[in-house]
């Protein structure tokens, strides 16, 4: 993986170098977008693997290895009581890891909260990506501005093979986040919200049907999330697409084999098939998915935000949230879940989950210019 960043790095530093045969990968102008398309390979642009990459950033090491520890975890009654410093009420970027017990099992995660909250956010992150950095604690800053507590789960990644059950991840933060509102004394303890983003947008939006089955006012905003298994794996298991999308697919893999030991690496949808018939559960794939579900879902409760390519997820599940009827915003930047080429999606999300007037998109979002060659 570092070998492939570097190269993307190299190329795209070439690149803006000779900007006679190339056009510049990086654009200068601070009012343009972070990543410019250039002709590559076969005529594919590039931004969209860069702006992927950039997103996992400092924690690209991470994600490909075995997943962290989480033997620091305290329990949440002792977190709620320590006090709150100056620098975490400004930032909202010192975290605790806390642990709850649910009636899902229990539930690790992060807390980031400021002196006195009104709310509860809870953020999930995409596969492999840790609860606990850069993107959870840009969300925790945002909601914490509106005095709102964050808390990012660690998902459960402990079963060897690995497999995935995102009704259980969801199920446990909705329990996680009533104990919060409790425990922390949230002035408005049901004032709940999801953001999620990839893998952990599928959890949100889950999180969000969950909650209001449950009678709770709760809303969701979800990054490129997964929509459509099948469409997913096919994309993630297919060949010889464009550039980023060739990329993705080789650091996704990656994924497989660095953090979870799968070696050689099964196909995406052999993964995912492990849990239509894992025991233990509690996601049933062919009702849980959202689109089964999401079409029909009231739409001043959902937020879906779709970058301008998907180079991970694919196109088609895209049509498919574009033709759902539920309210789409649009990122204006290219990759998956591209949250380091445009850090305004971060307050955009959060503001979609807790706007006063619902989760419709606001007319004045204009994204900046195309972004192609």
């Amino acid at each position: 993986m570092r070998t492939g960043l570097w190269l993307l790095l190299a190329l795209s530093a070439a690149m803006t170098g000779c900007s006679t045969l190339w056009p510049a990968v990086v654009r200068p102008a601070p009012d343009e977008p972070v990543f410019h398309a250039s002709l590559f390979a076969g005529g594919s642009g590039t931004e969209a693997a860069l702006c992927s990459l950039s997103t996992i950033g400092p924690e690209v090491n991470l994600v490909i290895h075995p997943p962290e520890s989480t033997a620091g975890a305290i329990p949440l009654e002792q977190a709620c009581a320590r006090g709150v410093s100056d620098f975490d009420a400004q930032h909202g970027r010192i975290a605790q890891m806390v642990s709850i017990a649910t009636a899902s099992g229990p539930e690790l995660g992060y807390l980031f909260r400021p002196p006195a909250a009104e709310g509860i956010v809870v953020a999930f992150s995409g596969m492999g990506m840790p609860a606990g950095g850069w993107v959870s604690e840009r969300f925790a800053e945002a909601a914490t501005r509106r005095g709102l507590i964050a808390f990012a789960p660690i998902r459960d990644e402990a079963a060897r093979p690995i497999y995935f059950d995102p009704l259980r991840e969801a199920r446990r933060a909705i329990d996680a986040a009533q104990q919060i509102g409790a425990a922390c004394h949230v002035t408005a303890p049901h004032n709940i919200g999801f953001v999620g983003i990839s893998l952990g947008g599928l959890e949100a939006l889950l999180a969000n049907r969950e909650a209001l089955q449950q009678g709770l006012a709760t809303r969701v905003a979800a990054l490129d999330p997964v929509l459509d298994v099948e469409k997913v794996t096919a994309n993630l298991d297919s060949y010889w697409h464009s550039f980023p999308v060739d990329t993705m697919q080789a650091f996704f893999r990656r994924i497989l084999s660095g953090r979870y030991g799968e070696w050689p690496t099964p196909s995406f949808h052999d993964v995912m098939n492990r849990t239509r018939s894992h025991p233990e559960a509690l996601t049933d794939l062919s009702r849980d998915v959202p689109s089964t579900w999401l079409c029909s879902a009231p739409r001043n409760a959902y937020a879906i935000f779709l970058s301008e390519e998907d180079p991970v997820l694919g196109e088609s599940q895209r049509e498919f949230a574009q033709s759902c009827g539920v309210p789409i915003w649009p990122a204006c930047a290219p990759g998956h879940t591209p949250l380091a080429c445009r850090p305004e999606l971060f307050e955009e999300m959060i503001g979609a989950v807790h706007a006063a007037d619902g989760a419709a998109p606001p007319q004045g979002i204009k994204c900046p210019r195309s972004l192609s060659p």
